[in-house]
């Protein structure tokens, strides 16, 4: 299992900011999860999981304790026709072409996210009119608190509209059996393609980003076209930036660091709760160290009513 100490973490995340873990460490299985886990909640040390860094603003100030990457988890089995297991450093653009060569379907939808499946099992990944309730049969979890690994079927994780009902903080996704469709692998893989090129389209792929900024707070009106009326594309705080090709993306620049980053989520949640009288509720999440008023997207009730 590698070990880095005073390790900057910024080369972890796809947003490129954050500031240094006091450690780092990145187990290759289950077994070395596991006994890491034990080991330091026997310390009573602060620790926090790391999967693929996309959807995550980490501090610039850092994070205090051990950080545990589990991105480097990435085990895939075929356990019957329709059904396949990956382990939770698996990237799901990687998983979907696994799959698509096993002329199953299904995992489309999952190609242009740069997450990690414990990443996507957490947050009920979603895209093009699917997300990961629609074809995960259970996800097998080290729950901290228990001591022990248990299963948790669709409906123990009490999936929604991009959560699931775990705890990060005590319970970790190991791997995840997901149940596919048999189909036609040119089929399948030109599925894929146009979902690509869609990605290529519409996202900043050019500038480190961290995916979506908001959830969609409407079906019929998404993140996107609000920030678009309100006004937000265009909008910089220091080398953080909104987007010009997609008004719910938000780059960075160059070296932008996390304080610049929430004041640009605090000013495009002002904009379209100026315009549309709606508060929009960030898709990701944080690690490190934050002042309340930087947690201030994250804390809706903090914001004016």
């Amino acid at each position: 299992m590698e070990e880095h100490a005073n390790e900057p973490l910024a080369r972890y995340t796809t947003l490129r900011i954050g500031g240094e873990a006091q450690r780092l460490f990145q187990p290759q299985n289950t077994d070395e999860l596991i006994e890491l886990v034990s080991r330091l909640d026997q310390t009573n040390e602060p620790w926090y999981v790391l999967g693929g860094g996309s959807n995550l603003l980490v501090s610039s100030r850092g994070v205090k304790g051990s950080v545990i990457r589990t991105a480097q988890m990435i085990d895939i089995k075929q356990l019957d026709a329709n059904l396949i297991e990956a382990s939770a450093g698996v990237r799901l653009p990687h998983l979907a072409r696994y799959a698509a060569g096993l002329n199953l379907g299904g995992l489309e939808f999952s190609v242009g996210i740069p997450g990690t499946v414990g990443g996507a099992v957490i947050m009920n990944a979603g895209a093009h009119g699917s997300c990961m309730a629609a074809i995960l049969e259970s996800a097998l979890i080290f729950d901290v608190k228990q001591n022990k690994l248990i299963t948790l079927t669709k409906e123990g994780l009490a999936f929604t509209y991009r959560r699931s009902k775990l705890d990060p903080l005590s319970q970790i996704v190991v791997s995840a059996r997901l149940r596919l469709l048999s189909g036609n692998q040119a089929e399948i893989e030109t599925k894929i393609k146009a979902n690509e090129e869609y990605r290529l389209r519409t996202q900043p792929i050019g500038f480190p980003n961290a995916g979506s900024t908001f959830v969609n707070p409407e079906p019929e009106r998404s993140a996107g076209f609000l920030l678009e009326q309100a006004g937000a594309k265009g909008l910089t705080c220091g080398q953080a930036a909104v987007s010009a090709l997609h008004a719910n993306f938000v780059i960075n620049l160059g070296n932008a660091t996390s304080q610049d980053t929430t004041s640009l989520l605090s000013r495009m949640q002002e904009c379209v709760y100026t315009t549309f009288d709606i508060k929009m509720r960030p898709e990701w999440k944080t690690l490190g160290e934050f002042t309340k008023d930087e947690l201030a997207p994250w804390l809706l009730d903090a914001k004016k009513a």
